[in-house]
């Protein structure tokens, strides 16, 4: 019984350590607010999606898309704009960095 318990105990301490944390920020767009959810495991940005975007899908999907992976690969959403997409760019870029101040 005491094993099981301690199975137990060290089963529930690890799913806390290897939980990813998930924050969350918006910024201002071309059309309207842009929000995202920045994934992190053990500080680092792993992940990030696009919870809300009015943006033009043709113009705005593959800055996104660029972007998500520059701020990935440095760490840091201060990267460069992608070129057409100037307030798209901007405001998710400021999505991230919100999301990451939190």
């Amino acid at each position: 019984m005491k094993k099981l318990i301690l199975s137990l105990m060290i089963l529930g301490m690890s799913s806390l350590v290897l939980a990813n944390e998930v924050k969350e920020g918006s910024g201002e767009g071309y059309n309207d607010v842009i929000k995202v959810s920045v994934e992190l495991k053990d500080n680092k940005i792993i992940a990030i999606k696009v919870l809300e975007n009015q943006d033009t899908p043709r113009i705005s999907e593959p800055a996104i898309a660029e972007l998500t992976k520059k701020i990935i690969e440095t760490q840091s959403a201060d990267v460069d704009d992608f070129a057409g997409a100037t307030y798209t760019s901007e405001g998710f870029k400021e999505a991230v960095s919100n999301a990451l101040k939190k």
